[in-house]
C-alpha cells in the first residue's frame, strides 16, 4: 500500500489553520478502527534516520506508530503518523512527522529539560518530553520508558512486573509506570514491534503501537 493525500485526511476532520498545539493535533488526528491505523503503519513509509552528532554509540530507530484513545462513550479518537529516534543515552531526538511525510515537531531532552521545536517555529520547554509529545499528539506517550523499551531493556523506576520473556531472557510482555507493554520480533537492537496500553484515570483507554524498520 502507497500513502496517498486521500488516506491520511479521509477520516480526519480539516486541519485548522494557522499553527500552535491545535493546528499540530488537527494535522493528525482522525477518527476511526484500528484497522485503518494498522494500514497506516505497513504502508506510509518512516523518516530519514536523525544524522549522529558527533562520535560515541546511540540507538538510532525510524518507523510508524498510531494512537488509539477509547473514550468512555464509545468514541474512538486514531492518530497516526512517523517517527525517527535518536538517544545517545544522554541526549534524545525525537522526530514526530504526518503520514504524507511533513514534519510536525522535534523533542529533544537531556538530563532534566526537554524541548519541543513545532514546524512554526513555536518552542516549548518542559522537564521531561512526555508531556511535550502530548502537545502534538493529544496524549502523553511514555517516552522516558521507550529509552529502555526500545533498547530491548527495562527501565530502572518504578519496578516493573514481568510476566514473558524469551529464551534469551529478553521482556517479551511487561507492566511498568502504568502502561502494559508486549515487546516482539527483536533484532539486534531491540524490538521492532511494541504495543504499550494503558487507562487513564478519566476511563479513557489508550493504545499505542510502534513498527520499527529493521536493522
Amino acid at each position: 500500500m502507497t500513502c496517498t493525500q486521500g488516506d491520511a485526511v479521509a477520516s480526519r476532520p480539516a486541519p485548522r489553520r494557522g499553527g500552535g498545539p491545535m493546528g499540530c493535533r488537527a494535522a493528525l488526528r482522525g477518527i476511526g478502527a484500528l484497522a485503518a491505523a494498522a494500514m497506516l503503519l505497513a504502508g506510509c513509509a518512516a523518516p530519514r534516520p536523525i544524522p549522529a552528532e558527533g562520535g560515541g554509540a546511540a540507538l538510532s530507530r525510524v518507523g510508524r506508530f498510531a494512537l488509539r484513545i477509547d473514550e468512555p462513550g464509545g468514541k474512538q479518537n486514531a492518530v497516526q503518523g512517523g517517527f525517527a529516534w535518536r538517544d545517545d543515552g544522554r541526549k534524545l531526538v525525537l522526530d514526530l512527522v504526518s503520514p504524507l511525510g511533513a514534519t510536525l515537531a522535534r523533542v529533544e531532552a537531556g538530563p532534566g529539560q526537554a524541548l519541543l521545536r513545532e514546524s512554526n517555529g513555536k518552542e516549548t520547554r518542559a522537564d521531561n518530553p512526555d508531556a511535550l509529545v502530548a502537545i502534538v499528539l493529544g496524549k502523553p506517550i511514555p517516552v522516558e520508558g521507550l529509552r529502555d523499551w526500545l533498547r530491548g531493556e527495562l527501565a530502572k523506576q518504578p519496578p516493573a512486573e514481568v510476566a514473558e520473556r524469551d529464551a534469551g531472557g529478553r521482556p517479551l510482555a511487561f507492566e511498568q509506570g502504568g502502561w502494559r507493554v508486549r515487546a516482539r520480533d527483536y533484532d539486534t537492537a531491540g524490538p521492532t514491534r511494541l504495543q504499550m496500553a494503558r487507562t487513564e484515570p478519566t476511563g479513557e483507554d489508550v493504545d499505542l503501537r510502534l513498527v520499527i524498520d529493521p536493522e
